[in-house]
């Protein structure tokens, strides 16, 4: 878990070879690059997230819009429960609001009234926006599969950085577009400067689920404790050519850390939160490696491995420092957080976490403050 120092940026040769570059083609990225050279407009507040913890102010959050894959992606069944790789092959192929309408619904429902909780505590919404259709044929030759639900993933936000990220799994990948036009007005007059990652090369490998080289970084890996950013690796998702990126990118004025994991999990908010300094909730299997040492001296309360897999007890939506929302579902870890002077929040999340995720995968802060 030590820190990637000067001397380790730089890609291993023939591993990545366009890795080392920014990627920076869309009108997107060139009109908000240059609105970034002059003041911040006086309306526009700046893009700023430095820390897990701190007020939430501004966020991405998902939209239901989901197709079934018709083949399951092997890395998938490493960390998905049983009962969503067998819901998956009963439904291969199939729109959700059409195999099952109910579940559609309901996923809509949850999301509103979490969209109403942050509305209520004054926090400025931007729900991502409905793939086109051309997008949803992007990659679709790889893989037939749509879902909205986690923007965490494929952005990342550090400081005042917007990073479109490079996702493993290709179905994946198309999400960027619709999280782009959804925040491109936010973005113009910011003072932010959004980059996106080198995408992963064309690559024919020997598996199913080989998709070469990379790079790849999620933003469901990466963790913000204000210069040092911690990201997971559980085999599933981020690798070290997109961890070496990141520390490339960020330069000097930033620690990266590798967090080496157990496959069962996607990433490294399956298995850690943070919803204020000193505290954190922590599912300890998960960590191939031991803790992270800035954990030393913190209240650990331990999430088991299956509350973290099934029912996603690490991943909750940090709403202050002194308050945290998490799923209606987990009596136990709600109590432990009141223990320590949290004020906890419970709704059903269910619809969403068969899919893989839970609160913190379904948003992205934009402004964090504290």
């Amino acid at each position: 878990m030590a820190a990637l120092n000067s001397s380790r940026r730089n890609f291993l040769k023939g591993a990545a070879t366009s890795a080392s570059a920014l990627a920076i083609g869309s009108s997107f990225f060139k009109s908000s690059s240059l609105a970034a050279q002059s003041a911040v407009d006086s309306n526009r507040k700046q893009i700023s997230v430095d820390h897990e913890w701190g007020t939430l102010k501004e966020v991405v959050v998902g939209f239901t819009n989901i197709r079934v894959p018709s083949e399951i992606p092997r890395s998938s069944k490493n960390y998905l429960p049983q009962s969503s790789i067998d819901f998956i092959e009963r439904n291969k192929g199939q729109w959700l609001i059409d195999c099952d309408p109910e579940l559609n619904q309901q996923s809509i429902d949850q999301m509103k009234t979490i969209i109403n909780i942050l509305e209520d505590r004054g926090v400025i919404v931007h729900q991502v926006e409905q793939l086109s259709p051309a997008e949803v044929e992007y990659l679709e030759i790889e893989s037939d599969a749509v879902m909205q639900t986690f923007p965490r993933d494929p952005i990342l936000v550090i400081g005042n950085k917007v990073i479109e990220t490079s996702m493993l799994e290709p179905y994946r990948r198309k999400e960027r577009f619709a999280i782009r036009r959804t925040i491109e007005d936010r973005l113009l007059n910011s003072g932010s400067y959004p980059v996106s990652m080198p995408q992963a090369d064309p690559y024919r490998g020997k598996s199913a689920d080989d998709y070469g080289p990379g790079p790849y970084l999620e933003g469901g890996e990466v963790m913000l404790i204000g210069k040092d950013i911690y990201v997971g690796q559980t085999g599933n998702a981020s690798n070290l050519a997109g961890i070496r990126w990141l520390s490339d990118y960020l330069g000097q004025d930033y620690q990266v850390h590798q967090v080496p994991l157990s496959r069962r999990f996607l990433h490294l908010d399956c298995v850690l939160a943070l919803p204020r300094p000193g505290v954190a909730i922590v599912c300890q299997e998960a960590f191939t490696q031991g803790l992270p040492k800035f954990l030393n001296g913190w209240k650990l309360i331990n999430v088991s491995a299956d509350d973290a897999e099934k029912k996603m007890g690490c991943n909750g939506l940090v709403l202050s420092k002194d308050t945290i929302l998490i799923g209606d579902n987990l009596p136990s870890l709600k109590k432990d957080l009141e223990n320590e002077g949290l004020e906890v929040v419970t709704k059903p999340i269910d619809a969403l976490t068969w899919q893989g995720g839970g609160f913190r995968c379904w948003h992205h802060p934009l402004v964090r403050l504290g």
